[in-house]
């Protein structure tokens, strides 16, 4: 098993997604706005991030987790016709399979509990991964519901709609970071900023982060924003 994770670790940390659509892009990491692939949790995936840097940190480590097990980057980039993840291929051998598959999806409720993700969506998501792996027991017919049902994706939404509650109280609104926009696609092609690319109350949300180097509020990128340089990602001041 060690040597399995070993394995898909240098795959995965070493693989630039969308690199076969685009090889002349291959010099250096993709990014959209403030998210990268990321192949490791801040703090070793122990301690709560204490930074708005360490939190963003952290969500682009769940957001890739997700993508991997759900919709890798790496088969999308074959030229599949439809998404398919490690979860897919793992869930193929029967019983064993989904147990092993069950365990790995265990890994980004984890991180979300670690996150400071409230325990009543917690249960949300963990209800998710033992529907993913019992669907997936089903012979035949399971494997394809299972791949309908992307329990990773889903989990992921959650995580996301919980950073983007504006109560004061919340436990998300102490953190401050951007989120990737709404797309089935790990890292979407940037889009030209346009008359419906956000508005001109959204250019001077984004205009003033450029310039003060600090995210007012914790939002979804534009799709326009792809290619706009974010705020300072220095550690700043302990958010506890």
């Amino acid at each position: 098993m060690s040597g399995i994770l070993s394995a898909l670790w240098s795959i995965g940390s070493t693989y630039r997604p969308n690199a076969a659509r685009s090889p002349e892009r291959e010099t250096k990491p993709l990014k959209f706005g403030a998210f990268q692939a990321c192949y490791k949790p801040p703090r070793w995936g122990i301690q709560r991030p204490r930074t708005d840097a360490e939190a963003q940190q952290m969500y682009n480590h769940i957001r890739t987790v997700a993508f991997w097990l759900d919709a890798s980057p790496l088969l999308a980039d074959l030229g599949l016709p439809f998404r398919a993840g490690l979860d897919d291929i793992i869930s193929l051998v029967p019983i064993y399979g989904d147990i092993v598959s069950g365990i790995l999806q265990l890994y980004q409720v984890y991180l979300s509990f670690i996150f400071g993700v409230p325990a009543q969506i917690l249960m949300y998501m963990i209800l998710n991964v033992l529907a993913d792996v019992f669907v997936g027991l089903i012979p035949l017919l399971g494997d394809f519901l299972d791949n309908l049902f992307k329990s990773n994706l889903r989990n992921l939404a959650l995580v996301e709609n919980w950073l983007l509650e504006s109560h004061p109280t919340s436990s998300a609104a102490r953190y401050h970071i951007l989120l990737m926009p709404v797309s089935d696609e790990f890292l979407p092609r940037p889009k030209a900023a346009g008359w419906f690319a956000g508005g001109k109350k959204v250019d001077e949300v984004v205009e003033e982060e450029r310039r003060t180097g600090r995210v007012r509020k914790t939002r979804r990128m534009g799709k326009h924003e792809g290619q706009v340089p974010v705020p300072n990602a220095t550690p700043g001041d302990p958010l506890d």
